[in-house]
């Protein structure tokens, strides 16, 4: 009974979250989340065709959740573990779009998404050390919360930026300076998530991030720093996956 009503959650949710993308706009409430973002631009904000990384995961996320409601699914101890990670990241995901075109990029926006940053990485933590997932399982059960969580990674951080920015309580984020001691510890902590993970949609969604920064600074921002600090931002991400994948293969998640 408890993972019927998980799955129905989750396949609830995951079209929730379709649905609240562009909902306030529908409505007329607001402003759109790119307007949002454009108002606060800064060195560490990802150039804006990264954003269509948000198609991926909606699709993806709905593929999961279908796969997921089926009967024979019923007993997946995988999806059991990590279902509720699962309805707390598709749930926040979906809160924030409607809470950002209205209030905007403030302190509330970053704790969303710091809560769905914790439970995508506490889910990823408990498939990688508690089970040895089959083929399926890594590319429906652990790859959708993988890909999400690995781009809200570099989204938190630019959130809290952007919240300095929109509150005026902080340093100044739009200080290229500033702005290059944030991505260096997001590349820090994403690098280590890599590593503890062992996860490569987790390390893809966050190199995505991470190689859209870079063409942010090199092409809007112009500052070379920043364009050097995400390419090895790459680097050191795609370094960590390998170097996992040539120390522990048996363990990776995906």
């Amino acid at each position: 009974m408890k993972r019927s009503v998980q799955s129905i959650v989750v396949l609830a949710l995951a079209i929730a979250q379709i649905a609240t993308a562009r909902l306030m706009v529908a409505f007329g409430i607001g402003e759109p989340v790119e307007v949002q973002s454009a108002l606060i631009n800064h060195p560490l904000v990802p150039y804006k065709t990264a954003f269509i990384i948000w198609g991926v995961i909606y699709a993806y996320a709905l593929v999961a959740a279908i796969w997921q409601i089926m009967p024979r699914q019923k007993e997946n101890v995988a999806l059991e573990t990590v279902d509720w990670n699962l309805i707390v990241v598709w749930l926040v995901n979906s809160l924030w779009q409607l809470w950002v075109p209205v209030i905007g990029l403030e302190w509330i926006s970053f704790c969303l998404i710091a809560v769905a940053v914790f439970a995508g990485l506490n889910g990823l933590l408990k498939l990688r050390n508690e089970l040895n997932l089959s083929l399926k399982e890594k590319i429906l059960v652990a790859g959708p919360l993988a890909l999400v969580t690995g781009w809200l990674t570099a989204a938190c951080f630019v959130n809290f930026t952007s919240a300095m920015i929109w509150t005026g309580f902080g340093l100044d984020a739009g200080n290229a300076a500033v702005s290059a001691v944030f991505l260096i510890g997001l590349i820090a902590f994403g690098g280590w998530m890599v590593y503890r993970t062992g996860n490569s949609l987790y390390a893809a969604g966050l190199a995505w991030a991470l190689f859209w920064v870079m063409v942010a600074n090199q092409s809007r921002d112009h500052e070379p720093a920043m364009v050097v600090i995400a390419a090895i931002g790459i680097a050191v991400v795609a370094g960590i996956r390998i170097y996992v994948q040539w120390r522990k293969p048996q363990a990776l998640a995906v």
